[in-house]
């Protein structure tokens, strides 16, 4: 790549979690309110339909504590506040229910931005370019001990915003972030769901989620999530947070660092292998062998399948001396 004078990058801040690819990992999830092949639409978080069930919620527990307390202390007044309490919460929860929320976020496929709607922080709507952002996933424990995985979208500027949050598998975010990486990317088919099901250039991506689990059970399968982590784990590069200690390095990437990188760029740079791809888009980018022959990551995927090799041997002789033995122990 050319040397040129890098973009202004300033940080203030410190991303967390695991950076993501702009590629597949999983099969597509959509949250859509509504969805064409311009545009993305989901209902923010933001909105007050929203915003308005925990005030709700909190009546409820209110009127709920009243109510035990009546049957303590025998007074008219927490029975009738009580049940006053509950009456409302009840009526503003059916209202909120036939709300119609006011407050969208908005994926611009056509102009490759993000549109995030005002707030009380934010006078007018917000633009922000979506190849300058960065997919991370962060875990984090609940107060019940339950795991929970949050999806984030980092821009240097303006920061980390929760996108969606799991508790337990990593698989549902891991799926929303590919169908976003697929959809944002105009020179790409849309991704196959049901929501564009009448568009003809659609791709698969991993298919199902039948079709991903029969695959991910054949032998030899490696997870192209997990497979990134070990890329990156061995490219300190290809996490933003390398770009605050070391600023001048984005001159190197003509001021397009690896998270900005479509997945053909990522493959023809030497950052990942073909082999992270869909199955239905490894063809579509082939790449000579000596393009990624000096990769620092493919000597360590070697290792590691040679290793998975092993083990299935290994497995395999343990099996066959179990065989035996039951064999010998019958016919003794």
């Amino acid at each position: 790549m050319n040397e040129v004078q890098a973009k202004h990058f300033k940080r203030t801040f410190k991303a967390h979690g695991i950076p993501l690819p702009k590629v597949p990992l999983r099969p597509f999830i959509a949250l859509a309110h509504r969805m064409d092949d311009r545009e993305y639409v989901e209902t923010s978080m933001g909105d007050k339909k929203y915003l308005l069930f925990l005030p709700v919620i909190l009546i409820y527990v209110w009127g709920g504590g009243l109510l035990i307390a009546w049957t303590a202390i025998d007074e008219t007044w927490a029975l009738f506040t009580g049940l006053s309490s509950i009456v409302f919460a009840l009526w503003a929860h059916l209202k909120l229910r036939r709300t119609k929320p006011k407050q969208f976020v908005i994926y611009d496929r056509e102009k490759g931005v993000n549109i995030l709607p005002a707030s009380i922080f934010r006078q007018s709507p917000l633009e922000i370019p979506f190849v300058e952002c960065e997919g991370r996933i962060s875990r984090n424990v609940r107060s019940a001990g339950a795991p929970c995985h949050m999806l984030w979208m980092v821009h240097p500027q303006y920061g980390p915003m929760l996108l969606e949050e799991s508790v337990g598998s990593v698989d549902f975010l891991l799926g929303y972030w590919s169908f976003l990486a697929q959809y944002m990317d105009k020179t790409k088919p849309l991704p196959d769901v049901a929501w564009l099901q009448d568009y003809p250039n659609r791709t698969k991506g991993w298919g199902s989620r039948e079709e991903w689990e029969a695959l991910s059970e054949e032998p030899g399968f490696i997870d192209p999530y997990e497979q990134w982590k070990a890329i990156v784990s061995q490219n300190p590069q290809l996490d933003s947070n390398y770009y605050m200690e070391h600023p001048e390095e984005l001159a190197k990437w003509n001021g397009k660092p690896p998270w900005s990188l479509s997945d053909a760029e990522l493959v023809e740079a030497g950052i990942i292998p073909p082999t992270l791809l869909p199955p239905d888009e490894q063809q579509r980018h082939p790449v000579p062998k000596l393009r990624f022959k000096d990769h620092p990551g493919k000597k360590a995927l070697r290792n590691r399948q040679q290793k998975l090799k092993e083990e299935e041997a290994r497995i395999k002789s343990q099996n066959w001396a179990v065989v035996e033995k039951r064999g010998d122990f019958e016919d003794d």
